[in-house]
């Protein structure tokens, strides 16, 4: 169980990273495109540093699963029966899909990509759109 505790106050970076890093060579096509994506969003707040790559690396894997999964779940029924025991499991398309979820969630609130983490007492937009990438049409 975490500990409740205060949240670390998010800050625009001095000497932060000026350009988008290149992607590691591991990353496929589609985690490429999140990692420019989020390396994008974060330098335009000038809240990207060289450490937090690695973080950045995890999140657009995790974007990437999420992308790959979510099409075998929308397949599956969410519950499988056992026609011999009649126990009830989860899919495991959903379960995969879940943890991804849960993983992304956890990464976009690290690196400030939430809107909860975005309005944190400390943060300041340097010049970027903070509501960039937000739906339109919802008066942010």
């Amino acid at each position: 169980m975490m500990a409740a505790g205060r949240k670390p106050q998010l800050r625009a970076i001095e000497g932060g990273l000026s350009k988008v890093p290149p992607a590691p060579a591991g990353l496929n096509a589609t985690a490429r495109a999140e990692w420019k994506r989020t390396c994008e969003e974060l330098i335009d707040r000038s809240a990207l540093v060289k450490s937090d790559l690695p973080t950045v690396e995890m999140y657009a894997t995790c974007r990437a699963m999420v992308t790959k999964i979510r099409p075998l779940a929308d397949k599956a029924e969410p519950y499988i029966v056992n026609d011999k025991t009649g126990a009830v499991k989860k899919h495991p398309a959903h379960i995969a899909l879940t943890n991804y979820l849960t993983l992304c969630l956890r990464y976009e609130s690290e690196l400030g990509l939430t809107p909860a983490a975005r309005n944190r007492k400390g943060f300041r937009d340097s010049g970027g759109n903070a509501n960039a990438g937000a739906p339109p049409g919802l008066d942010l």
